[in-house]
């Protein structure tokens, strides 16, 4: 097995996140204005689509990493992006909400579940193991630009085009993405010993306390992770920021995200791992506690710099830590079933947090319980296994 990933796939496997981060998980808000008032849908409508395809992502990446290790990541990305171009086609023709919700909810389940890093992760693992950490590390550098990229460019193409055209574009840029990653990974078989069944996969991964308590740590830091990014700027703005000056410092922490990867593969050099990931829980989860007074300037800088690097090293942390509790027979399974965890997580947090801010009248409660989460999910992080 080869020690490096080479340059062709380095930049293979960072487009194809690049772009499915770019066009579907970021890019759709910017699409679903002109949707709404060109066809007179509903905002629930366009909005439950995103919502639904997210938790489907989850369970897309279970199966998709699953053959992946039977069979190998080539057929699984061929056929991902054919059923890709399919639903997109479907989802920009659509006359009626629900022909588009079905077209948009497969779109987004296809590229969510072979195009975010799940797979690409496992794709990196099995490659290069020994040099997995720095793989992962360069991988997550490509999604960190994904909305800066893609945004502003779909905003123009909706604009001048429309908003059918440009989805369906969209689709045809990921699919392409896939073929080209299929072709440089068209000789990596299905892992050596991946004879066991996807469901008695996930029954060992439930049984053993280890992976037990990763999955659980999925689920907590999905729910952190979505409402921090979530509560940001409405919480700023609840504090006495102004609208423009809480969105600038939502874009300042983005680059902070960044900062915080580029040391990683010094640092993992250095440090325990588990402390590592210990501590960009506790960087993203209790700066959580400054939000209510970001009025004052400091304040707010100092929540953009921790929580910046904290998510950052954590959204890179997350694959870098789950491989090593499973071997190369597994190791796409496994970061799908992560990646679904961290799914329920990100669907369930926003929505409990939204039901207390309605109780409350404010969103302090919610920001405690960022800190209080933080706290909990330090204790569940899982002590690596020995090989």
């Amino acid at each position: 097995m080869n020690r490096q990933l080479g340059a062709g796939l380095t930049v293979a496997l960072g487009l194809l996140v690049l772009c499915s981060f770019g066009t579907w998980y970021y890019g759709y808000g910017v699409l679903i204005e002109p949707i709404a008032r060109e066809t007179g849908w509903s905002q629930t409508t366009l909005t439950s689509a995103y919502g639904v395809a997210l938790l489907l992502v989850g369970v897309g990446s279970v199966f998709a990493g699953r053959a992946s290790d039977r069979f190998g990541p080539h057929l699984v990305l061929v056929v991902a992006a054919g059923c890709t171009l399919a639903a997109s086609g479907v989802a920009a023709s659509a006359s009626s909400p629900a022909v588009f919700l079905a077209g948009a909810i497969l779109t987004q389940a296809c590229v969510g579940a072979v195009g975010y890093y799940a797979l690409a992760h496992a794709i990196i693992a099995r490659v290069a193991p020994k040099g997995r950490t720095r793989g992962i590390t360069r991988n997550t550098l490509f999604g960190a630009f994904a909305s800066t990229v893609f945004l502003p460019v779909m905003a123009w193409s909706a604009t001048q085009w429309g908003w059918r055209p440009t989805m369906m574009a969209a689709g045809c840029v990921v699919a392409a993405a896939m073929l080209w990653t299929a072709a440089l990974v068209r000789h990596l078989g299905g892992a050596d010993g991946s004879g066991a069944s996807l469901l008695g996969g996930l029954a060992y991964a439930i049984r053993d306390a280890r992976l037990r308590r990763l999955l659980a740590l999925g689920v907590v830091g999905g729910a952190m992770m979505s409402v921090l990014l979530l509560f940001q700027v409405p919480a700023m703005v609840e504090a006495g920021l102004t609208l423009a000056m809480a969105s600038a410092l939502a874009g300042a922490r983005g680059a902070f995200q960044i900062a915080g990867r580029l040391p990683l593969p010094w640092v993992l050099d250095r440090v325990p791992h588990r402390l590592v990931v210990r501590v960009c829980l506790l960087l993203f989860g209790l700066p959580a506690l400054l939000l209510p007074f970001s009025d004052s300037m400091t304040a707010a800088i100092a929540f953009v710099v921790l929580a910046g690097i904290g998510v950052g090293t954590f959204s890179t942390m997350e694959s870098v830590y789950t491989v090593e509790f499973v071997d190369a027979r597994s190791v796409g399974l496994m970061l799908g079933a992560y990646a679904l965890a961290r799914g329920v997580g990100s669907a369930v947090g926003p929505t409990l947090a939204g039901w207390t801010v309605d109780a409350f009248q404010t969103r302090v409660p919610v920001l405690i319980a960022l800190a209080v989460l933080a706290l909990l999910a330090v204790v569940l992080v899982p002590r690596p296994v020995e090989r």
